[in-house]
């Protein structure tokens, strides 16, 4: 497989996990802006930028959100 397709793999792939987590009610956020599954995908992994994800959880410890933040380059 080349590049392209791996990229398209993996975009698959975390579309498939993000619409599955909000599908069951977790809330998805970039930057602090809640959004689609689809428009998580297009913004973490086509803006050329690092996100690292954080997982929320709510005051029974289960999983409330996910939580996508910019990283900067040190």
């Amino acid at each position: 497989m080349n590049n392209n397709g791996s990229i398209h793999s993996s975009k698959l792939n975390l579309l498939s996990t993000l619409s599955y987590y909000a599908n069951n009610g977790i809330r998805l956020f970039v930057q602090n802006e809640p959004l689609s599954p689809e428009q998580t995908v297009r913004t973490v992994m086509e803006s050329g930028k690092s996100y690292m994800a954080d997982y929320v959880e709510d005051d029974r410890g289960l999983l409330s959100e996910i939580r996508f933040d910019r990283v900067d380059d040190l």
